[in-house]
């Protein structure tokens, strides 16, 4: 994905936004995004069974999880979510977004608690055709959008330290993909990152505050 800058002094507010956090990234990618680009793939490396743990598990046998979670090992953590819970119909409630009084809906890729820290890693999956060399240190604003969204989890509010991750995977041909040796990170009390992504939201018809009325149904 070749990048706008400044894309959101003309970014088009939607007619009828969706009250979920993948429509929002999806405005935002959209929006965001040269026309005609294609370096970038908004496809998903959709994983089944086995192929999940093991894709966490190799996960955090890479040097970067080592280096930015602290960690080397899946041991350290519980599985709470895949995207095959997501595919099943679980969804989390973000109560403090509204898009037209309702609450944001949201399903991570995948939700892991670490045993004894009161700390959770988020994760979204993308793939790409951007040689890791050349993905941008700073990550694509709809891959900060959706995680920006996650990170506002209800189920999540209790948790001191939430760690988003943009895991990005090489497609590299028919079926087959390969995990990218870097990702993109963020955390929730980022304040930049916060005010940042509140201002996209803003910009797609959503509401941000953490004294809202009940939301509608």
């Amino acid at each position: 994905m070749t990048k706008k800058y400044n894309w959101e002094i003309s970014a088009k507010k939607p007619t009828n936004p969706k009250n979920n956090a993948s429509s929002f990234a999806q405005w935002v990618y959209k929006e965001s995004k040269h026309t005609g680009s294609k370096l970038y793939s908004e496809s998903k490396y959709k994983q089944k069974g086995k192929a999940t743990h093991l894709a966490i598990d190799n996960f955090f046998r890479m040097k970067w999880a080592e280096n930015n979670l602290e960690s080397d090992s899946i041991s350290d953590w519980i599985i709470d979510h895949t995207e095959i819970d997501g595919r099943a119909g679980k969804y989390y409630k973000a109560s403090n977004l509204r898009i037209n009084s309702k609450s944001l809906y949201c399903s991570p890729d995948l939700i892991l608690r670490h045993k004894k820290k009161n700390q959770a890693v988020i994760i979204e999956r993308k793939t790409t055709f951007v040689p890791s060399s050349l993905i941008p240190a700073s990550g694509w604003p709809n891959v900060q959008a959706q995680l920006w969204c996650y990170s506002w989890i209800d189920y999540l509010s209790d948790v001191e330290e939430v760690i988003l991750v943009g895991q990005l995977w090489h497609h590299m041909r028919g079926e087959a993909f390969t995990m990218c040796d870097i990702h993109t990170m963020w955390k929730r009390d980022d304040k930049e990152f916060n005010e940042r992504c509140s201002n996209w939201f803003k910009l797609y018809g959503g509401v941000l505050s953490e004294h809202l009325e009940p939301a509608l149904i």
